[in-house]
């Protein structure tokens, strides 16, 4: 093992190395990894005056369809919950939590869409992951 370094880094760098990294975690499963990355790199950017999909996602949580069915209904309540064991900030704790594999699917579509408002540029690892998204949405086939 390599013995560590410090880096100098920025916002732009952090935020789509934790993506790429949100991506190959969530192709192997690993959706808390997944989820815990995107929401850090969809939190370090600065605000995006474009629109991107967390703004989609927001209104749709609001929704009274939504909100009828009770649970995890909020746009951040998984990433709330992994980072701190419950849905809000000082709210209940929950020992566990089931997460859907669309979930970590949409954060991390949340995350890119979000660095495309920002940066207005998309690495070849977003493009191919938007491709594979697609596809799996359309077809509700999973390859991992």
């Amino acid at each position: 093992m390599a013995v560590p370094v410090p880096i100098d880094t920025h916002m732009r760098l952090a935020s789509m190395r934790q993506i790429h990294c949100a991506i190959d975690h969530l192709h192997r499963g690993d959706y808390e990894c997944a989820i815990t990355l995107a929401g850090a790199a969809e939190g370090i950017m600065p605000d995006a005056w474009r629109p991107h999909f967390r703004q989609k996602v927001k209104a749709f949580a609001k929704t009274a369809e939504i909100q009828e069915v009770g649970g995890a209904i909020g746009e951040n309540d998984y990433i709330n919950w992994l980072k701190h064991g419950s849905l809000k900030r000082g709210g209940p704790r929950f020992e566990t939590a089931t997460i859907p594999a669309e979930e970590s699917l949409v954060v991390v579509y949340r995350a890119i869409t979000k660095y495309s408002a920002v940066y207005d540029d998309l690495s070849p690892q977003m493009l191919s992951y938007l491709s594979w998204a697609k596809v799996w949405l359309a077809t509700g086939v999973n390859d991992r």
